[in-house]
């Protein structure tokens, strides 16, 4: 059987290539060979070995988590109707591994399925194999392996749309990495009247302004919250947090939105994270919680950051600041981790 090179965590920062088969196609399933693999936000939970991730998937880790792709399909299997050999595609997992029928999945919540079972990503691996079902094939301005920043996109997009702005709401992006900065973008794409981000390094405070930021605070001031409740007098409609990670951020974001606006979360926490409920109570703060993306109306959020990103206003390309080989696997994961070396999204190109 024919191999490839798949990256497997062994333990925190120690992470290798070793030899596995290469996946074979079925009658239901398509092989793509991938062009580029993102390092997400949360596989750097596992690389710095923290408690409760790694409690959720304990170490070894074949494959190391990847799970954000772009590729090109190089078989199909005989079931297969849409798609065919060199179609360039970007992969929405949580719909492809959905099953499709359940109540979850008729409404469009595939990230929510109850009938996946444990969800297990293949990795950052040179081919993967899914259903045709949550492959999109990718219109002739975005680049093959560009397409991996589309999953990181779909995940605030999701948020947003399920959330329905009604337009000119006052929005707070706590945090400036790429969830955020799509976040910031997203909200003026949908209507938001001022975007707020908070950042920490120079870089990201240039690029929030580049994707929708009407100011930017930094986030080591020693008056942040001050300065962010002078942006948006009496309090945000919206909060969005993408920080996690061991930050206070849910205090932070409390302090912010104002009685009864919305506190959305997109960030992952290293350990278990409280909040001062009695602050939240008090001034009835909606908390919507936000993993993945879905379906809302006739259009998948994957659909929808797409088209956004094919027409120029979401120029999530712009966001990839390194790319290196599968070989490089040690490197991208350190680079990621390390912001202060100017990275923003780090892609791995097998």
């Amino acid at each position: 059987m024919a191999k490839m090179k798949s990256a497997v965590m062994l333990g925190p920062r120690q992470i290798e290539l070793v030899d596995v088969d290469v996946p074979q196609v079925d009658a239901d399933s398509v092989i793509i060979k991938t062009e580029g693999i993102g390092v997400c936000g949360s596989n750097l939970h596992w690389w710095r070995g923290a408690e409760r991730p790694t409690s959720l998937w304990p170490f070894p880790i074949p494959g190391a988590g990847g799970h954000e792709y772009g590729g090109t399909v190089v078989e199909v299997g005989r079931n297969i109707r849409r798609l065919k050999v060199g179609d360039r595609v970007a992969v929405d997992q949580f719909h492809s591994t959905s099953c499709g029928h359940c109540v979850y999945c008729t409404s469009g919540a595939f990230g929510v399925c109850p009938n996946r079972g444990n969800f297990v990503t293949p990795g950052f691996v040179e081919y993967i194999k899914f259903g045709e079902k949550g492959m999109h094939v990718l219109p002739d301005s975005i680049a093959t392996h560009d397409a991996a920043i589309i999953e990181p996109a779909a995940t605030p997009i999701g948020a947003l749309r399920r959330l329905g702005l009604r337009g000119g709401e006052r929005v707070v992006v706590l945090g400036a990495g790429v969830v955020g900065l799509i976040a910031a973008n997203v909200a003026k794409l949908l209507g938001a009247g001022k975007v707020v981000v908070t950042a920490k390094y120079d870089q990201q405070e240039k690029f929030a302004y580049e994707f929708g930021a009407d100011a930017v605070v930094r986030s080591s001031s020693a008056d942040t919250v001050e300065q962010v409740l002078a942006q948006v007098d009496g309090g945000a409609d919206i909060v969005i947090e993408t920080v996690g990670g061991s930050a206070n951020t849910l205090d932070l974001a409390a302090a912010i939105v104002r009685p009864r606006g919305t506190v959305v979360v997109l960030g992952l926490w290293e350990v278990a994270t409280k909040i001062d409920s009695w602050a939240a109570v008090f001034k009835e703060i909606n908390f919507m919680y936000a993993l993945a993306y879905g379906q809302v109306g006739l259009r998948t959020d994957y659909e929808f950051a797409i088209d956004m990103m094919a027409s120029g206003r979401l120029p999530l390309q712009k966001l990839i600041t390194h790319q290196l080989p599968l070989a490089n696997i040690r490197e991208a994961f350190e680079l990621a981790d390390d912001k202060t070396r100017g990275a923003i999204k780090v892609l791995v190109r097998p």
